[in-house]
């Protein structure tokens, strides 16, 4: 009878190996009579444990087994009963098993595994019957029935503790626990013993216990945590884990003189041990970290610490390229504050060590597909775009239908401003794999930019509902993670965050809300109950108040001092006693849709609130892993001394962007009697003359922490004593939102860089106003319940902000709001300009020193009038040109079609567009013309996209700018003001939640005119577009359909009302509150001032609509600011 020999092929072990198995077993010439009744085989497989194990037939029958279509009901019994017979329960072999004989065991346990596997992928058992297949590679087997037995457990631990050796010979600085345990003596010495020949380091391991272990947790956390290492350390893992024994395992030694093939053996034996500890990764990533390592000793590793340690040790024993690729992927996934040092002294974060793993999988095997388009990726996401193209160029023309490399092509083109040619890609990647999800958004989006809208509703409502598949399913990422501590634990942690007793109805509360996770209630399903979620906001919660009252603590209730106080700023910071848990939790998964998609996708309130709110859960997580994935409390800032507050600015965009464009004089304009301006810049200068600016001012302190680490940020921050801590960038390109989930400033504030919520328990305020954020969209407005409990200590109410399932969390199903700050009304408008103190060099050609505004009307006209002629000179002048200045993708079919209609209804008027980009210019006349017809498409006029100067210069040309709807214009409304040119704004109920929409609505009431401005519906916003083109009359009164030279009398009179409109808009644009720099930075001031006093005084934590902020100003009307 034919017998699969030991340790032949690692194929026995793999799990996607059955059909090579199969193959085999068919060959052999008793297959067709065992594979006659399955349930003879189990009977005979139960028979043959009973006595001395018959091996052959046992590899036989389970080799069968394996490759069987089906299996009989009491295969899983005959399984456990099996082990049950060659193992005891506490791994010891039991007596029918000859201690000579156990590298038989291990392919009779291999196989078990594998089966069991294959019925159930969640039972434990599985876990164990590997874990017992990897201590007979590791076990001597003179000791496989004695005390001194060594276990699984502690074959980890010794390669954790000699990879910690090996990552000590480049790095500078020892943790100061580890170095603290090495003087101290006892079995931390074991560190310094690796690596001696006679050493043996797992038997070290076992005869210390828990000792060790205790010895080199981090006592913040109570885990060991990950361990980077370079490819050329873990080339020596596996031979100092058996340095005693020349590199080889106990089993090698055991049986290589048995096997004439010495090196072939030692080779099959260690790649058959790779395969396995490669098995128990894959299980872990779906165990709960408790079970890790086995139910009766105590887990200090993390699921992703135990994972990332078995490839390592993988590869050591089996290097191959698939190997790499997976270490390479999860060190990506570490957080950027996990750091090693490299080979010239520099720190390098786990994407940088990826790199090195997956060119060294690739020089194992040049075309390996994966490590290909994860070189492609990482190099993409650093920034070297040319070279990432031309690896997955490489990729796709040895891998043509690889759907990852495909999805990557697509995403590198599209961030690179080529998205009609990413289209193509993302098509293929689809045409590949239906199920890629990855690919919708981006095909989604890219085609949104060049207007390609055949298929778009396909495409985004197929993004759509994977992105709320994935919100849905992130609910459930983490069970149990709570339970790691105690309800006592628990509630300890909100009394010291309080800094008081917890009043009954507050222990009450708590107590339910813990209740939820640590309770075994399979009432509750895991959907009602974001644990992750729920983790955070819980932690989030506990910094704020707990820097709070270390304030109230050192200061008292002082909003302001006469005299400048003690700075906590060297004060060591407090970590949270149970913060450890964010060790077990992982990195919170984002949805694909990012949070500036929803500007333009017609997404509901709760999933634009959700991915919000999952991007802020990841950036607070991953501000933790700067602290070795703890909570740090930073200390407050002192009082202000006479009230000067100091503001920080963090921004991406001190360069030539439209937020400077904006915001550029802001900063000097504070009161610098009441406040202290500090900006840091988080992106390199690019060399503009905005970034100069910045940089020579003295009017504030300007930091370039571009190259800074978020850990050196936030200490710079707290050095500064900066009260309010202000966000430029939100969602966008370049921020550093990990600075504000790190806590490092008492108030914290949204404003401007991102025209949504954040959902983010680290962001306390969103300036805004009630154009963009209507009051009743905000959880303190809607979603709070009546608090009836007594006022008690500073702040006046109970304090039990997070909820679940309910109220204000993000998580709840509630529809009916969407933002989790509470907001700072400005008045007029939020959105600041800095057009008058910028951009006046459009006034050249004006008369400077007009005698009547009649005077500098006609000027205005008389240049608006060259303009034309120099950008469309074979247009008639009785032409109305409706305009729009957005890229184009935000422009979707609802609207366009309406301005096609208005074309239509309108026969004398043209439509100007930019090619932004150009791709979208033959897309949208196509489909002009298939909607409207060629004589209506022939009207629509483009041109390329100008500097910013001509571009404000040119807006004047247009007659009437049509706004789009699912995302307004932002920065581009201001300048089409400034113009004098009015604007189409929408303010539709349909978008009321979406303050990206009702942006330049914002502005048009800002600026007194925004009744003729603004419109409510599709309906109405035609109509109006419709009725001020044909107010429009030539000289000497009549309509526009016939010609005439001029359309404004010699007078500049009064010739309908759109052009009534632009006079008002032109004339008073010096004076008018949008415009008005000064008036919006005082007003801003008195926010901040209000924020600040709320903090003290404790009215920030309470949930109620009185924590709004209104800022009031009565310094403006339009009958002063009008000049007739």
């Amino acid at each position: 009878m034919s017998v699969l020999p030991f340790f032949d092929s690692p194929l026995l072990f793999a799990l996607d190996a059955w059909p090579v198995l199969q193959n085999r077993i068919m060959s052999l010439a008793w297959f067709p009579t065992i594979m006659c009744s399955l349930g003879e085989l189990t009977d005979t497989l139960q028979s043959s444990a009973r006595g001395c194990p018959d091996w052959d037939r046992l590899d036989n029958i389970l080799g069968v087994l394996l490759v069987s279509p089906s299996l009989p009901e009491k295969t899983m019994d005959v399984c456990r009963h099996t082990c049950s017979q060659l193992i005891s329960g506490d791994g010891r072999l039991s007596s029918v098993v000859n201690p000579q004989t156990v590298h038989r065991l291990f392919n009779v346990l291999v196989n078990i595994a594998n089966l069991m596997h294959r019925i159930d992928n969640t039972v434990p058992a599985t876990t164990e019957c590997y874990m017992r297949a990897i201590e007979v590679v590791i076990q001597s087997p003179q000791t496989h029935c004695s005390t001194s037995k060594v276990t699984y457990q502690d074959f980890v631990l010794a390669a954790w503790t000699i990879g910690l050796a090996l990552s000590f010979v480049r790095e500078s600085r020892v943790p100061p626990h580890i170095a603290s345990a090495l003087k101290s003596g006892g079995h931390a010495v074991i560190l310094t013993r690796v690596g001696n020949l006679d050493f043996d380091v797992i038997q070290a391991v076992h005869d210390a216990g828990d000792d060790l272990a205790l010895a080199l947790v981090d006592p913040a956390t109570g885990t060991l945590p990950n361990l980077i290492l370079f490819p050329e350390q873990i080339f020596h893992l596996s031979a100092l884990l058996f340095s005693s024994r020349k590199g080889n395992s106990p089993s090698i030694l055991a049986t290589r003189l048995a096997n004439a093939a010495n090196d072939q053996h030692s080779m099959n034996i260690k790649t058959a041990t790779a395969s396995v500890l490669l098995s128990l990764a894959r299980r872990y990533q779906t165990t709960d970290c408790t079970t890790l390592l086995g139910q009766h000793k105590k887990c200090y590793f993390t699921t992703d610490s135990v994972i990332l340690l078995l490839h390592y040790i993988a590869a050591s024993l089996c290097p191959n390229a698939s190997i790499y690729n997976d270490i390479g992927v999860m060190l990506c996934g570490l957080g950027p504050g996990e750091t090693v040092t490299g080979p010239h002294g520099q720190p390098m974060s786990g994407r940088d060590i990826a790199r090195l793993y997956y060119e060294k999988g690739l020089q194992v095997d040049p075309t390996h597909p994966h490590l290909l388009s994860n070189l492609g990726s990482l190099l993409k996401d650093a920034g070297h775009t040319a070279h990432a193209l031309g690896i997955f160029r490489h990729t796709l023309s040895v891998h043509p239908d690889l759907d990852i490399a495909l999805v990557n092509m697509a995403n590198t083109l599209k961030d690179t401003g080529q998205c009609a040619e990413a289209v193509q890609y993302y098509l293929r990647a689809i045409s590949v794999n239906p199920n890629f999800s990855d690919a919708y958004c981006g095909l989604s989006h890219s085609m949104n930019a060049v207007c390609q809208w055949g298929e778009r509703d396909v495409w985004m409502r197929k993004a759509i509902e994977v992105c709320e598949k994935q919100l849905s399913d992130a609910d459930t990422q983490v069970t149990g993670l709570l339970r790691m501590k105690s309800l006592e634990e628990w509630m300890a942690l909100m009394r010291l965050a309080c800094g008081r007793p917890l009043l009954r109805v507050e222990e009450e509360e708590w107590t339910h809300r813990f209740q939820l996770f640590l309770a075994d209630d399979s009432s509750v399903t895991s959907v009602t109950r974001n644990e992750a979620s729920f983790l955070i906001r819980l932690l989030e919660w506990c910094l704020s108040r707990m820097q709070r009252a270390w304030y109230i603590k050192s200061y008292g209730q002082a909003v302001r001092a006469d005299t400048p106080q003690p700075s906590l700023s060297h004060a060591n910071p407090l970590t949270l006693p149970t913060s450890g848990a964010l060790s077990s939790l992982g990195y919170p998964k984002l949805p694909f849709i990012l949070p500036f998609h929803t500007f333009t996708l017609p997404l509901s309130s709760r999933t634009i609130r959700l991915i919000a709110h999952r991007n802020a859960i990841n950036a607070f997580y991953t501000a933790t892993t700067y602290t070795n994935k703890t909570a740090i409390v930073y200390p407050p800032p002192p009082p202000p001394v006479h009230g000067k507050l100091n503001i920080g600015y963090v921004s991406s965009d001190y360069n030539d962007h439209p937020l400077t464009h904006l915001m550029k004089s802001v900063f000097c304009l504070h009161n610098n009697q009441k406040f202290n301006v500090f900006l840091y810049a988080t992106s390199p200068s690019d060399g503009s003359l905005h970034r100069q600016y910045y940089e020579r001012q003295t009017a504030f302190r300007f930091t370039d922490v571009s190259t800074w680490s978020v850990s050196a940020i936030v200490d710079r921050i707290i050095q500064d004593q900066i009260h309010i801590l202000v966000n430029l960038g939100g969602y966008t390109k370049g921020a550093r939102n990990e600075v504000f989930a790190a806590r490092p400033c008492p108030v914290q504030i949204s404003l401007m860089g991102f025209a949504g919520t954040l959902a983010a328990g680290w962001c306390d305020y969103l300036v805004c106003d009630q154009v963009v954020c209507p009051p009743d969209l905000f959880a303190n407005v809607s979603a709070h319940r009546p608090q009836s409990a007594p006022r008690v200590g500073d702040s006046g109410r109970t304090d039990v902000g997070v909820p679940v399932n309910e109220g204000c969390d993000p998580s709840s199903p509630a529809t009916n709001w969407i933002y989790t700050e509470c907001p700072i009304y400005m008045p007029h408008s939020f959105f600041v300009t800095d057009h008058k103190q910028s951009y006046r060099h459009d006034e050249q050609g004006l008369p400077p020193n007009p005698a009547s505004s009649t005077d500098l009307w006609l000027a205005e006209l008389h240049r608006r009038e060259e303009a034309r002629c120099a950008i469309f000179p074979d247009l008639p002048k009785d032409v109305v040109i409706f305009a729009n200045f957005n890229q184009l993708y935000k422009i979707d079919p609802l609207i366009f079609w309406t301005w096609l209609r208005i074309l239509y209804r309108v026969p004398r008027s043209i439509l100007w567009l930019l090619r932004f980009p150009p791709a979208g210019e033959p897309n949208l006349i196509q489909t002009a013309t298939a909607w409207a017809g060629p004589e209506v498409a022939s009207r629509i006029r483009f041109t390329d996209v100008t500097a910013k100067e001509l571009h404000i210069y040119r807006c004047r040309v247009a007659d009437l700018v049509l706004d789009t709807v699912e995302c307004s214009a932002h920065t581009v409304a201001t300048d089409v003001l400034w113009s004098g040119t009015p604007i189409i704004a929408c303010a539709w109920p349909s978008h009321r939640h979406k303050m990206s929409s009702r942006v330049a609505a914002s502005v048009a009431y800002a600026t007194g005119l925004g009744k003729q401005m603004v419109v409510h519906s599709r309906e109405e916003y035609e109509d109006r577009a419709v009725t001020l083109a044909n107010s429009l009359r030539r000289h000497g009164g009549g309509s526009l359909p016939t010609a005439q030279p001029s359309l404004y009398n010699d007078d500049g009179g009064d010739l309908g009302e759109l052009t009534e409109l632009r006079k008002r808009l032109f004339l008073t644009r010096k004076s008018m509150p949008l415009f008005d720099t000064a008036r919006w930075t005082r007003n801003l001031e008195k926010g901040y001032a209000a924020a600040w006093e709320r903090w003290v005084d404790g009215r920030q934590f309470e949930y109620n609509e009185e924590t709004c902020i209104r800022v009031r100003d009565d310094e403006w009307s339009w009958e002063k600011a009008f000049v007739r």
